[in-house]
């Protein structure tokens, strides 16, 4: 989706791609790799976020496809107590100061449909990921989301509605960036399949 958005807006895409390499550590023995895990994920995520923070005349509009903050909702769902006291020591030193967007749209998905998507990526496929933790995952972002105030924010129905393949569920997403938003927006996109 963030690919699509910044081609549309003929924005510059950052993206948090870089393979983690705890993360198959940690979906076989969630206890042994999940602080290890967590911190490559805040760790990238800041360096990310630091190399936007220098101006750059040619560059107007920027598109992530993640907002730091979420790096909470996973510490939260995998770290022990004490782990989870460590991570909450370094968070406010990486996450200080760090650009905000002006615009935030989560695209909320079922856990059914988190799932499916999860089945067919080819590098997730041999991971042991649990319906459990997919719900509860999901369950975290719909409540982070349900209080989420730092910047307008777009919550966006995206069950049933294929981006790469709807251009005009595209669009409709892109005229409410035309708008003056405040606070919440909830979207069904309109789509033409």
């Amino acid at each position: 989706m963030a690919r699509l958005v910044a081609k549309e807006l003929n924005a510059e895409l950052t993206q948090d791609l870089q393979a983690n390499p705890f993360l198959g550590d940690f979906y076989k023995d969630r206890n042994g790799a999940a602080f290890q895990a967590q911190l490559f994920f805040l760790l990238n995520r800041y360096q990310l976020l630091q190399g936007l923070r220098q101006p750059d005349l040619f560059r107007q509009t920027i598109v992530t496809d993640f907002i730091i903050e979420k790096d909470r909702i996973y510490a939260y769902q995998n770290l022990s107590d004490s782990e989870l006291a460590l991570y909450e020591k370094l968070y406010p030193m990486l996450t200080a100061d760090q650009v905000q967007p002006d615009l935030v749209v989560y695209l909320q998905l079922s856990a059914d449909k988190v799932m499916e998507t999860l089945k067919k990526r080819k590098e997730l496929k041999s991971l042991n990921i649990s319906p459990e933790y997919v719900d509860n995952v999901v369950e975290a972002y719909n409540r982070f989301f349900f209080h989420y105030e730092a910047t307008p924010l777009i919550i966006l129905n995206a069950n049933g509605v294929n981006f790469s393949k709807d251009r005009a569920a595209v669009s409709d997403l892109l005229s409410y960036f035309q708008k003056d938003l405040r606070g919440v927006t909830y979207l069904t996109p309109k789509t033409s399949l």
